[in-house]
């Protein structure tokens, strides 16, 4: 099996005619962040939906070439999704709390994955809390509506109800970017928390963010991933020019 949980090779995606990626090939290592970054437009995001399905039903969408995930091909016709979407969370831009209370934020999906026993919920709801540092806050508010905390708790609930589920690989797409700072610096080092547990893949439009969290970074441009490296080497000694251009602050 490979060494890899996530392989793209020669991966291309098209919106109709309009074609979004174009041979990409990357590989995410487990119990590793990776971060994607690049302008506004480049396909980071489409990148990162596609790696659990999330644009399947987007009419005339389509996949070519080849994405593995725990070393099978997920666009395969007899996948199952719903397998995919239990090892493969996603965390959104802007905070999506279900409108109920913090408990069932949590309990919904853990109930969805079969557990039915109270004291299991109970208990899977507290570690998915604590392992977001959201505990101590909120274990006397569980009936509290999930859609009135603060924006930096709503994006650390929905984090926890991502990896109530415990899946193997969290997707976040700029989950920081409607924070802010402190909030966002919550968030950077609860990531090195969850990678001891997870793989973790994040698209950011922050460069700094990027270099703060991640271990890989893919700089993409136009649909093409121009380079994709160990940060500190992309961000130190880019190959490509585009590449410094971008993070010198020239270009993008």
């Amino acid at each position: 099996m490979s060494a890899f949980l996530i392989e793209a090779r020669n991966l291309n995606f098209y919106y109709g005619t309009f074609e979004a990626l174009r041979s990409i090939n990357i590989s995410v290592s487990q119990n590793s962040v990776t971060a994607l970054i690049g302008p506004s437009g480049c396909g980071k995001s489409t990148l990162l939906r596609i790696m659990n399905r999330m644009c399947d039903l987007i009419p005339g969408s389509r996949v070519v070439g080849s994405l593995r995930v725990f070393g099978r091909e997920i666009y395969d016709p007899n996948y199952d999704v719903t397998e995919l979407r239990r090892n493969v969370g996603m965390v959104f831009q802007h905070p999506n709390p279900f409108p109920s209370t913090v408990f069932e934020n949590i309990a919904f999906g853990i109930r969805i994955a079969g557990e039915n026993g109270k004291e299991n919920i109970l208990r899977s709801v507290e570690e998915s809390l604590s392992a977001v540092d959201l505990w101590s806050d909120l274990k006397d508010r569980l009936n509290f509506p999930g859609q009135n905390l603060s924006m930096d708790f709503q994006q650390r609930l929905c984090i926890a109800r991502a990896i109530a589920i415990k899946p193997q690989i969290l997707l976040m797409d700029e989950p920081c970017s409607s924070l802010d700072p402190i909030a966002t610096q919550k968030i950077e080092e609860l990531i090195f928390e969850l990678k001891k547990k997870y793989t973790i893949v994040i698209v950011t439009h922050s460069m700094h963010q990027a270099a703060r969290v991640s271990d890989f970074t893919g700089y993409l441009l136009k649909g093409d991933l121009i380079e994709f490296d160990r940060t500190e080497s992309l961000f130190k000694r880019p190959k490509d020019t585009r590449t410094e251009e971008y993070i010198s602050g020239k270009y993008g």
